[in-house]
């Protein structure tokens, strides 16, 4: 079960090991945690127990955090990395182009999902 705190946070349960505990993290995060677990086969329990087994002195939710991020930046170098093998050109190759930026668009839908959750959540307040 989810129980919407604070402006966009998300408590949720979780069974960490033998331990049912819970977790609160920005619905964004929720999101991304939940694109890794259907993209790896995985549950979110398991999920969170081995970040758990791994995490030395920092909270839970801040461990789930920086794993989201780690995980997604190791995503991009493996593309840049697969990129920067594939042939440049000569012999009639095509030359690959470098991976663009996503800057501009990634601010543009941060903008666009902290006006829907912001929405959601007053549309939840007024009920």
């Amino acid at each position: 079960m989810a129980r919407v705190i604070g402006s966009d946070r998300i408590r949720k349960n979780v069974t960490i090991g033998n331990r049912r505990t819970s977790v609160s993290l920005e619905a964004q995060v929720w999101n991304g945690l939940s694109d890794i677990c259907k993209r790896e086969e995985i549950g979110i329990d398991a999920l969170c127990t081995r970040v758990a087994e791994r995490r030395k002195e920092s909270s839970m939710s801040s461990a789930l955090r920086v794993f989201l991020l780690t995980y997604f930046r190791l995503v991009v170098e493996n593309i840049e990395q697969s990129l920067s093998a594939a042939p440049q050109g000569g012999m009639g190759e095509d030359v690959q182009p470098p991976i663009p930026g996503f800057l501009d668009t990634a601010l543009q839908r941060f903008a666009l999902e902290q006006e829907q959750y912001a929405t959601s959540e007053q549309a939840q307040a007024a009920h």
